[in-house]
């Protein structure tokens, strides 16, 4: 068996080792912040009486079908109006409702009434 201040020695010694391995060498290198992302742009506003089937499909939950179907249900008054067509429900209209603007909402100017 090793003598008790051996071991002792021989920890010491190790510990040493160590402490003078990390002051030569620094801390561990942390890996660099990852940079920010990239600005998020606001999307495009779209009037559903106007907009492509591309266009429409850029709507979160509206796939090539029910794009085809906005189209089809043309002319709409108002946004709300989305909600005849088949496949969008209050839910669903709720996902891009700010995405949708009609012409007389976004405030467009139109001629003098009565003309």
């Amino acid at each position: 068996m090793v003598p008790r201040a051996l071991r002792h020695a021989l920890a010491f010694a190790l510990l040493l080792v160590a402490a003078l391995s990390y002051f030569r060498h620094g801390p561990p290198d942390f890996a660099p912040l990852p940079e920010a992302p990239p600005a998020v742009s606001t999307p495009a506003m779209l009037d559903p009486n106007t907009a492509t089937r591309e266009q429409l499909e850029s709507l979160p939950g509206v796939g090539p079908t029910l794009a085809q179907r906005i189209v089809e249900a043309r002319p709409y008054a108002r946004v709300d109006e989305l909600r005849r067509v088949r496949g969008i429900g209050e839910r669903t209209l709720a996902r891009f409702r700010d995405r949708l603007r009609l012409a007389a909402d976004a405030g467009v100017a139109r001629g003098p009434a009565g003309s």
